[in-house]
């Protein structure tokens, strides 16, 4: 797109009719409309997507959460909201591009209505949106602009000649109707629903024909999308009717309200120019924010607003800065915004926690969470920009010696990337080093070096398979919770079931030959696809006798609506045959141990004082991690040790007496409802129609928390729990080693053969001894007594 920074400035004094609004009164309105047309109005989710979609960093569109809701639902259905979302990593990144331009944000809020199974037409969607901008808002409909879709031939999508016939009926003249081709067909990924849309453009300028701007000048802006999604893409690329009728709206918040304002750009709307004022007080040397798009100093102010905004906004929905994932990407564009606001606005080092108050205090009335968590987000910034400094400094003293190795003008590209990988160098600070002695950074070898690296530690997780929920509507992984307990033990029968689709190399496959590599879709899944920090279960597929494919793992896909099974064929298997499911009883039997245990954990912890929530967990056979959170009041590690083995025995004694485990179905807001629930209810799993409630145990001081896994029938079978250590994960939150059942059991006998065989031991022999000691089998509750034993601090 040209530039049209200029054109902006000269602007025409129009008379305008449109409403100004401010950033809280644009979204009442915004909700007011659509509670008229009988909408139901959500509030945002977190920035954190469901824990099933593993095809997103940060939620990134207002449609993340209404994937289930698109792929399974049959109720009708209206609803409105305004969303949160982070474009940074993956498939949508603006990261890059914050800055040098009046538009591209990290963190944005995306208005949006949608109808589910046809509660509202096509016309209905259209006129919705031209009501709500012109007699609403106000805005002047010379200055909007429709385009349509022109249809793609080959195909066999033909132009929407309906919707341009919509927007006739409400009066927009043939010349701002505009067809369009790859702008107006949406498409969710490379597999999935898909379908024809609708944009409303707005001209900035006015007082001019701009249809052939449209889509081509910046001064032409996109403010409204309307997706007709009634067809669904196959994993062979074919476009095929989806079968019910979907409709999802999309309007970027900040840029409606740079319209509503009469504003150049969203940076100088009421969002940020609170932030903005604040960032130019801390430059020290008076600077302004001019919205030049030539100035430097502009582009970094633009950098540092909405990378501060992002980061807080992601901290208080439960990032943590680190380095892998989001937390990665929360903690590069702290650290883009300390050394830019340093370096190019002359911020002094350790003052850009000073943005985050204004940041709060702009957002708190529409995102409470953000001031809860106020002292966090400055704590966190605080230590991450400390942090950054020292490492900086201390990196400085290794460029120094390598910059001298070579009288070379370039500074080597795998120098660059060493200081990268050994001291979290960022290569723009190496860049600038470089540039201060007269030299220039290989980028080109820096960027082959960093891809080589990004290669060989790619998650194997991190799969892509062309795969769609809504090409298989008999799957089901229902026969996960089939089992008996009979005559002392468990029964899981073997289900036999359907081969719906094989894949090879990620890719749809005819069949996998003997001893290949690849995954299955089955059409009653009995094995348990990783989730909820509950491991996969594993197991064999068997043809009569014969075992044909060994289960290595089971993942949930597309949002959780599948579980594909990922392993090894013995045999020759295809698409279509019939196979009997045969689980790894014993490993299940464990981890149903383990799971139950960890809900126990949380109930203990919580009620001792020392928990104050889970913050993660991974479940495996007989063995548990557990992440909580704590208070800020500093406890002793003596102390904390003695409430530890305090809830270690209350567990054990709790299991002794046993009781039942319930679990029922329910709503959210009737899980809400429960008094005693232990876990956060995720209300961004909008698209299943009932909450697992799982109670353990008998009487009103009970676990309860919702829960998707497979647990134990009776808490007495979990045998005995014991936990292994206790260590701190960063500023209130700490994470226990856990074992049960067995490995419990054998972990006690271990710590008892030790200490016995310490005690019977020289003094000078118990030290050499206690080398050999494997001290992440001794539970706690027997470390202390072994190290006193030997005179070690243990």
């Amino acid at each position: 797109m040209r530039n049209s920074g200029s054109l902006i400035k000269n602007v025409k004094n129009f008379t305008l009719q449109r409403r100004h609004l401010s950033h809280l009164e644009l979204r009442k309105s915004f909700y007011n409309f659509f509670k008229s047309k009988d909408h139901e109005i959500l509030k945002s989710t977190s920035v954190i997507p469901n824990e099933n979609d593993l095809s997103l960093l940060f939620t990134n569109a207002g449609m993340n959460q209404f994937k289930p809701q698109i792929l399974t639902s049959t109720e009708p259905k209206r609803v409105a909201n305004i969303q949160k979302c982070i474009r940074a990593g993956g498939k949508h990144n603006d990261l890059d591009d914050v800055g040098k331009d009046l538009h591209h944000q990290t963190f944005f809020e995306m208005m949006g209505n949608w109808s589910f199974n046809d509660a509202f037409s096509k016309e209905e969607a259209c006129r919705f949106a031209w009501e709500y901008l012109v007699d609403t808002l106000g805005i002047d409909d010379d200055r909007l602009y429709v385009s349509y879709f022109a249809g793609i031939e080959c195909l066999g999508l033909p132009e929407d000649h309906e919707c341009r016939e919509i927007w006739k009926k409400i009066g927009v003249p043939p010349e701002r109707m505009l067809p369009f081709v790859a702008e107006n067909f949406w498409e969710m990924g490379s597999a999935g629903p898909c379908g024809p849309c609708t944009e409303i453009h707005y001209d900035q300028i006015g007082g001019r024909n701009a249809a052939s701007l449209v889509n081509v000048e910046d001064s032409v802006v996109e403010i409204w999308n309307i997706v007709f999604m009634s067809n669904v893409r196959d994993s062979s690329g074919k476009i095929h009717q989806l079968g019910k009728n979907h409709i999802d709206t999309g309007m970027g918040f900040e840029r409606l309200l740079s319209v509503v304002q009469n504003k150049n750009s969203n940076f100088e709307t009421d969002v940020f120019t609170p932030l903005m004022n604040k960032i130019s007080s801390l430059t020290g040397r008076g600077l302004k924010y001019n919205g030049s798009l030539k100035s430097r100093e502009d582009a970094v102010f633009r950098l540092v607003a909405d990378h501060v905004r992002a980061v807080t906004v992601a901290i208080s929905d439960g990032v943590t800065p680190d380095g892998t994932g989001r937390g990665f990407i929360v903690r590069k564009m702290m650290r883009r915004s300390f050394l830019q606001g340093n370096s190019k606005l002359g911020i002094d080092r350790f003052a850009l926690s000073d943005l985050v108050p204004t940041v709060i205090s702009t957002m708190k009335e529409v995102y409470p969470e953000m001031e809860t968590s106020s002292d966090n987000i400055i704590r966190l910034f605080k230590e991450e920009e400390a942090q950054f400094w020292k490492t900086v400094d201390k990196a400085k003293k290794m460029f120094d010696s390598l910059s001298t190795e070579s009288r070379s003008s370039v500074f080597s590209g795998r120098k660059a990337f060493n200081l990268f990988e050994t001291y979290g160098l960022p290569l723009s600070v190496t860049i600038e080093l470089a540039r201060n002695i007269g030299k220039e950074v290989d980028e080109k070898e820096f960027e082959k070096f960093r891809l080589e690296a990004q290669k060989l530690s790619r998650n194997a997780s991190q799969f892509k398979l062309p795969i769609s929920a809504g090409e298989f509507p008999t799957h089901s992984d229902k026969e996960k919770y089939s089992c008996v307990f009979e005559a002392g033990k468990y029964e899981f029968p073997q289900v036999k079931t359907r081969i719906l689709q094989v894949y090879k190399n990620q890719e749809n496959a005819d069949y996998l030959e003997e001893n290949e590599k690849g995954a299955v879709l089955l059409e009653k899944c009995q094995f348990y696809g990783e989730q909820g920090g509950q491991n996969s279960d594993v197991g064999r597929l068997l043809i009569g006798n014969k075992v044909v494919f060994e289960v290595e793992s089971a993942k949930k896909l597309e949002n959780g609506a599948v579980t594909v099974l990922f392993g090894r064929a013995l045999h020759r298997i295809q698409k279509d045959l019939r196979v009997e499911q045969q689980l790894d009883v014993k490993r299940r039997e464990g981890v149903m141990k383990a799971h139950s245990a960890t809900h126990l954990l949380n109930w203990a912890l919580q009620k001792s004082g020392l928990g104050y929530g889970q913050k993660g967990s991974s479940v495996d056979c007989n063995r548990l991690r557990f992440d909580y959170l704590t208070s800020e009041e500093v406890v002793e590690k003596d102390q904390k040790t003695e409430i530890l083995k305090q809830c270690e025995k209350e567990m054990n004694e709790f299991i002794r007496i046993g009781g039942e485990t319930v679990v029922t179905e329910t709503t959210i807001e009737g899980a809400k409802k429960i008094k005693n629930l232990q876990s956060d209810i995720k209300e961004d799993r909008i698209g299943e129609s009932s909450v697992r409630v799982v109670s353990l145990g008998t009487g009103s001081d009970v676990p309860v928390e919702c829960c998707s896994g497979t647990h134990v029938h009776n808490i007495n079978m979990v045998s005995e729990i014991a936990i292994l250590s206790d260590k701190s994960m960063g500023h209130r939150l700490r994470r226990i080693i856990a074992v049960t059942g067995e490995e419990a059991q054998s972990c006690r006998e271990y710590a008892k053969e030790v200490y016995e065989e310490l005690k019977n031991k020289e003094p000078k022999e118990r030290v050499k001894a206690a080398k050999k000691i494997d001290w992440k089998r001794i539970p706690l509750v027997d470390q202390s007594r072994i190290s006193s034993v030997v005179k070690l601090k243990k």
